[in-house]
């Protein structure tokens, strides 16, 4: 389901993640390179994001501007940094402070939620609270 079709930043705001996630697996996204991410939230500077990814598959480099937490609800990912090769597993919160992650991998079919501050130009004071920045990838 597109942004355009559904509010990103209503005062109250509930998501079924087990249908969320269904739905982002039968993406032509996902069906093509493994993942496909979705926003499902956006408010000021504060971004939620769903992100499913297919066991093996390499989801890039991360550069934090901000801080940001990522929730594993399913699966798991591995990663390096500058502190050497980490692993976050179903059930496990990190909090990411400013820096890189580099080699960002599902260790299996995956689920996570994405809490990121927007910074930069990803954020004009004053834009539409509503207004739809389309699915993450």
């Amino acid at each position: 389901m597109s942004s355009i079709n559904r509010p990103l930043a209503d005062p109250h705001m509930t998501f079924d993640l087990a249908r969320q996630l269904d739905e982002l697996r039968r993406e032509e996204a996902y069906q093509r390179s493994g993942r496909a991410g979705r926003t499902l939230a956006k408010q000021g500077r504060l971004r939620v994001v769903l992100v499913a990814a297919a066991e093996g598959v390499l989801l890039g480099t991360q550069q934090a501007d901000s801080p940001m937490t990522v929730q594993v609800f399913e699966g798991g990912l591995r990663w390096r940094d500058e502190g050497g090769e980490h692993e976050l597993r179903r059930g496990e919160l990190l909090f990411f402070a400013t820096g890189m992650a580099e080699d960002i991998r599902a260790t299996s079919d995956s689920a996570v939620l994405l809490t990121v501050s927007a910074v930069g130009d990803d954020f004009q004071p004053g834009e539409s609270e509503a207004s739809a920045s389309g699915p993450a990838s």
